[in-house]
């Protein structure tokens, strides 16, 4: 193990995606932004939080993305917000939590609850990995109903979907980036979700959201994807046309 060198640990890519954990592709794309030297690691095993991904970095195991992201900020001097004026770092804070603390359930209640059946395909696991999606499940489903979007109704959680992706589409307008020109942490953040979406959940009305309702997210989402994902047909194998 070198020292110095980030050993990120996250769940093996799949044909459809490198990481299919929303906080995965978002800790890679900012690794990638930052330029910082780190070595795959895939697996299932849990980090110190209980989740995946996780890092390890001179023998020392971290979790929580953002954490991970403000000590590596510290550790390797990096900073994708430095342009930005005190205002633009509220914005992209208050844009950080809503899609993590927020979106981010609605896309787990698409895949665990809505798109249940299809999901031993996207995941590709063996014919008995339904037995353990089924149990898995079940926690699931807790979790959505401590967080309160589980206690919501079909159409209301599509509506609070549909307000989250336009907010963040209105404010990227033509932007290239959420904050301007050039990509910062809020960017790998949003990207993390929304990458989910655009290439794990064709048909569904969040892929319509996102890549009809709202193009210029699906734009944003393949430019990123272009700019710092080159290896991504390596990775997953698949080299179809992006949905």
């Amino acid at each position: 193990m070198t020292d110095g060198k980030v050993y990120y640990h996250c769940v093996p890519p799949v044909k459809a995606i490198p990481c299919l954990t929303p906080f995965g592709m978002k800790l890679e794309t900012y690794l990638r932004m930052a330029g910082i030297q780190y070595e795959a690691v895939y697996g299932r095993r849990t980090g110190p939080k209980g989740k995946i991904p996780w890092i390890k970095y001179n023998g020392k195991a971290m979790g929580d993305s953002g954490l991970i992201i403000e000590f590596l900020n510290k550790e390797k001097g990096v900073d994708l917000n430095k342009n930005l004026s005190d205002t633009d770092r509220a914005v992209s804070r208050a844009f950080t939590k809503m899609i993590e603390e927020n979106t981010y359930w609605g896309i787990v209640h698409y895949r665990w609850v809505d798109n249940f059946a299809q999901l031993g395909e996207l995941f590709e696991l063996p014919w008995y990995g339904g037995m353990l999606l089924r149990i898995f499940r079940r926690r699931v489903k807790n979790s959505l109903w401590a967080h309160g979007i589980g206690r919501h109704s079909k159409e209301e959680i599509e509506a609070i979907m549909v307000k989250d992706l336009k907010a963040v589409a209105s404010f990227l307008g033509t932007k290239p980036y959420l904050m301007g020109d050039e990509p910062t942490e809020v960017d790998a953040a949003v990207f993390g979700q929304l990458s989910e979406i655009v290439w794990t959940a064709p048909g569904s009305y969040l892929h319509r959201i996102v890549t009809q309702d709202c193009p210029n997210l699906h734009a944003y989402c393949i430019r990123i994807k272009d700019r710092y994902w080159s290896d991504w047909d390596q990775l997953t194998g698949n080299a179809q046309k992006d949905q």
